[in-house]
């Protein structure tokens, strides 16, 4: 009897990735209660999170706003098997939380996925039309970035610029926000304050140690030298 090749080559993937896609993270499902303010969006399978969409706390007593959003391009695509790369994102008041992702879908082997996570770059480019600022990861447990002040202006400043993240990935170099998500975003963005310390860029919110560790890995990189980081690490600690 003939055996279907289509089904063969479906089955074998299937077989090869189930170790896996047991391992990936879940996503959101059905009845889930998630806390959307707290949410990291590192390693997190993001498919069912409500993008495009201003979640506000103001319900639980707070004026927190967030902001989900995802953009994903298809890299390759055989009998069966799709491949594609992408970013979910997660602006709020002074943040932009990234993750990227690079996905397999063997769909005839009963939807079987697998999705890896790459780490982002410590520092990215994000262009709002014609302006382009740099932003530094501030916190590697969220991949976190610090949007400063005039970023954050230059977005809520117009609804119809376009918003891209540059990075140095080379599947996915350029992320444009979602033109729904980008004329929401001046409702989630805090306009007025900025939170950086004019010496080191480094968010004055950052815990002590969160600070020292990102003292550190500036000196590492070569972005400042032994005497600067000592300055700046005495005036951390509050010597």
């Amino acid at each position: 009897m003939k055996t279907n090749r289509a089904f063969v080559v479906a089955l074998t993937c299937f077989q090869l990735m189930l170790p896996f896609a047991a391992a990936a993270n879940p996503s959101v499902t059905s009845g889930e209660v998630v806390d959307y303010f707290d949410l990291n969006i590192r390693d997190y399978k993001a498919k069912s999170l409500p993008f495009s969409k201003v979640l506000a706390s103001g319900e639980t007593g707070g004026n927190e706003k967030v902001l989900f959003d995802q953009a994903y391009r298809g890299r390759l695509c055989f009998i069966s098997c799709h491949f594609y790369d992408g970013y979910t994102s997660r602006w709020s008041g002074y943040y932009l939380d990234l993750q990227p992702y690079e996905s397999t879908c063997f769909a005839l082997a009963g939807g079987c996925n697998t999705i890896t996570f790459p780490r982002p770059d410590s520092r990215i480019k994000i262009s709002v039309g014609s302006q382009e600022y740099e932003l530094l990861m501030v916190d590697e447990s969220r991949y976190r970035y610090y949007l400063p002040l005039a970023a954050r202006q230059a977005i809520s400043s117009s609804e119809t610029a376009a918003v891209t993240i540059k990075t140095t990935w080379d599947k996915y170099r350029e992320y444009r926000v979602g033109d729904k998500s980008r004329r929401l975003l001046g409702a989630v963005l805090n306009r007025n304050n900025e939170l950086a310390t004019p010496d080191s860029g480094v968010p004055a919110a950052l815990s002590i140690e969160e600070k020292l560790n990102e003292l550190k890995r500036l000196r590492e990189k070569g972005l400042i030298d032994e005497s600067e980081y000592n300055r700046l690490r005495q005036k951390a600690l509050g010597l």
